[in-house]
């Protein structure tokens, strides 16, 4: 949790005190990266959690390692294509 939390300071991000975890400090940092801004529904924050709990900060953080490695386009939809091939395993 310090490596992300000096991570997300050293990218002068603002501190959100709701974030209690290391899940949701992922959940926040992904969603930043993707400029997902909904408050409900597909890109909320609570969609986010859902997916991320399912699979484990080890594994989202695996498969945005690996999108980042890609350099496509657009990295939000590799990333759901990722995560919804491992979901299926």
């Amino acid at each position: 949790m310090e490596e992300l939390k000096k991570v997300l300071e050293a990218k002068k991000y603002q501190r959100n005190t709701h974030l209690h975890s290391d899940l949701h400090l992922l959940v926040e940092e992904v969603r930043q990266k993707f400029g997902e801004t909904a408050t409900k529904g597909v890109g909320s924050f609570s969609f986010y959690l859902g997916f991320f709990k399912r699979l484990g900060v080890q594994k989202v953080r695996r498969i945005l390692a690996e999108v980042e490695q890609a350099k496509v386009d657009h990295p939000e939809k590799l990333f759901w294509w990722k995560v919804r091939e491992d979901s299926k395993q």
